[in-house]
């Protein structure tokens, strides 16, 4: 993927950016897929991404930090963070 790639799926995503640090809202869980020879890595839990020259740093909301090449990055997953989930315990009314 591309630097430019990235931005615009996070812009289009809500998150707020700011001189190439972006946050991504509570409401939204974030994966980061990422290629390794020979396996598939999936960051959870991406709380930021900070776009630099050649590569991205993620970091999660276990305070963990990876840093990748961007055409390492193969794509994102985002969805409505489970806090924000409007669900029941199992009871219907």
């Amino acid at each position: 993927m591309t630097r430019e790639i990235i931005v615009s799926i996070l812009e289009g995503e809500g998150a707020e950016g700011r001189a190439g640090t972006f946050t991504i809202p509570e409401a939204r869980e974030a994966t980061c897929y990422v290629s390794n020879p020979g396996e598939l890595l999936a960051i959870g839990r991406v709380v930021r991404a900070e776009l630099k020259d050649h590569y991205i740093m993620l970091a999660t909301a276990k305070d963990e930090r990876f840093a990748f090449a961007y055409e390492d990055v193969l794509g994102f997953k985002l969805a409505a963070s489970a806090q924000f989930k409007d669900r029941s315990a199992g009871f219907g009314r």
